[in-house]
């Protein structure tokens, strides 16, 4: 597989870390919400995009129609439009003690999305981000695991040292390629095929199901 340059990480780090994380985003690391959600909302439009979502899941537009509408619906908002929606919008509690405690530790850390770049970005903290450009370059669900299986070659990693959280039936192709999965307030989906699940608001704690460890400070 070759990843699109839009794809490629916003920053890269050691070539040899101890393991890989990934996190989804909508649904994972922002509860209860889209990416896109957040956008409109900035934009002042939130109607348009709870049709387009509506329309996706019915597959009565496929991932690249839908950003060409979404885009559409909030292009004139501003050029800050995605940090103003990221400042505003509902995160999950503990992500930056967990990229910490993990980073510690020499492991990478990972953001997907399908959800578009420039609000991705957003969340600093990540050594990769990989989300879409819109309209040109979509992430489909079925690219999370050739993404991640691309990143672990990369990074000299295998499944035994790469775990993943996600919410949603677009991280089932991810969580079927792996062993070590938290489905984090997951739809029924996803949870059947996790290896564990976390029903909370604190992926802090969504990371002790595999590393009871972290219970300590340290």
């Amino acid at each position: 597989m070759t990843i699109p340059s839009s794809l490629n990480p916003v920053t890269t780090v050691r070539q040899s870390p101890a393991g890989l994380a990934v996190f989804d985003m909508d649904g994972t690391l922002l509860p209860g919400t889209t990416a896109c959600q957040q956008i409109a909302l900035a934009a002042g439009d939130p109607t348009t995009i709870d049709r387009l979502e509506q329309d996706y899941r019915k597959g009565l537009i496929d991932s690249t129609r839908f950003a060409e509408l979404a885009l559409e619906s909030w292009v004139q908002a501003g050029a800050d439009l995605y940090q103003r929606a990221y400042d505003a919008c509902p995160k999950i509690d503990g992500v930056q003690r967990t990229l910490d405690w993990l980073r510690a530790r020499s492991v990478a850390t990972c953001l997907i999305t399908m959800s578009p770049r420039q609000f991705a970005a957003c969340f600093t903290g990540f050594d990769y981000v990989f989300a879409s450009t819109y309209p040109t370059e979509i992430l489909d669900p079925e690219d999370k695991p050739l993404v991640v299986r691309r990143l672990q070659q990369q990074l000299g990693l295998d499944d035994t040292r790469t775990i993943a959280f996600g919410d949603s039936d677009s991280d089932v192709p991810l969580f079927r390629t792996l062993s070590r999965t938290v489905a984090v307030n997951a739809t029924p989906n996803l949870a059947a095929v996790a290896a564990h699940r976390y029903d909370g608001d604190d992926i802090w704690a969504a990371l002790q199901v595999l590393h009871p460890v972290t219970e300590s400070r340290s």
